[in-house]
């Protein structure tokens, strides 16, 4: 009888959610401090260019007692990549048509995953949990919550909708809509987009959505980035042409929001309900742990 040929998972093309070593294609050698992880992710690569060259290899994340894993396919010789969550300074999770990507940064760590949306599904239910292990719980708000829809146009309601999780309330938020505009050119003006952009102060963490990509407006997608609150240093206002709003990581890296130059005032009042929030959450723990 043939024999079945060996499994190799750079063949695979859909995504899908991991809940034991079993699930795992058996070509990826765990190491010994993810056994017995809690859940996981296994991610195709990406399509093939001209010479037969796929854009990245397949990939598995798993989330092990506080610690996030990331490991290549053996091909590729790359070692894992292992952080623990309370090293992560902030997360990025962008999907612009078909391109979705996931980045992790933290002091001496930027990782990249990329994938295909059309494996959403699975990426979406794993960083739900993933989610759950960086934040924990949402505080208790009473009713300082905030309708979500009112002032957003569609394209951000949605993704701020998706983003949220069971239990996050938002606390207050600023919101600036892609518009159109002319050109500052004299001799060829032309009308161009904007990029929108959304910061939110959550129940969990601080929010940042946007739909621009590499500096351009971009119609079909957005970037959302979080970061948990003990890992935001400070907001400041950097005034120029306009006022950029800068969220300042605790390690060293800085988020750049660019806001119309009118809502100067946004900064503080940001700056100010962080500060109020941080204060929360410290009190929080404290009696928790009391």
């Amino acid at each position: 009888m043939e024999a079945w040929p060996a499994v190799d998972s750079r063949d695979y093309i859909v995504a899908f959610e991991l809940t034991s070593t079993d699930d795992c294609p058996p070509d990826f050698e765990l190491p010994s401090s993810a056994a017995g992880f809690e859940t996981g992710l296994f991610l195709p690569r990406g399509e093939r260019d001209w010479f037969g060259r796929p854009s990245y290899p397949p990939r598995v994340l798993l989330l092990k007692g506080g610690t996030l894993h990331i490991l290549s396919h053996p091909s590729t010789g790359e070692p894992p990549c292992q952080c623990a969550m309370e090293q992560i300074s902030s997360v990025e999770t962008g999907h612009m048509l078909l391109k979705g990507w996931l980045r992790f940064t933290g002091p001496g760590f930027d990782f990249t995953v990329r994938y295909n949306t059309r494996g959403f599904r699975s990426v979406f239910h794993f960083m739900q949990r993933f989610r759950n292990e960086l934040l924990g719980a949402p505080l208790p708000l009473g009713d300082s919550r905030l309708p979500l829809e009112v002032g957003l146009d569609r394209k951000f309601a949605n993704a701020l909708m998706l983003e949220l999780d069971s239990g996050e309330a938002v606390l207050t938020r600023a919101f600036q809509p892609p518009r159109e505009a002319l050109s500052s050119s004299w001799l060829f003006p032309h009308h161009h987009w904007v990029s929108g952009d959304l910061l939110a102060l959550t129940s969990t963490r601080l929010l940042w959505i946007t739909d621009r990509e590499r500096g351009s407006y971009s119609r079909y997608g957005s970037i959302a980035s979080y970061a948990p609150f003990q890992a935001v240093v400070g907001i400041d206002l950097r005034p120029d042409r306009r006022a950029d709003i800068q969220v300042n990581l605790n390690d060293g890296s800085a988020w750049q929001i660019p806001i119309a130059l009118e809502n100067q005032h946004v900064a503080e009042e940001f700056a100010a309900a962080l500060e109020i929030q941080n204060r929360r959450n410290g009190a929080s723990r404290t009696a928790v742990r009391r």
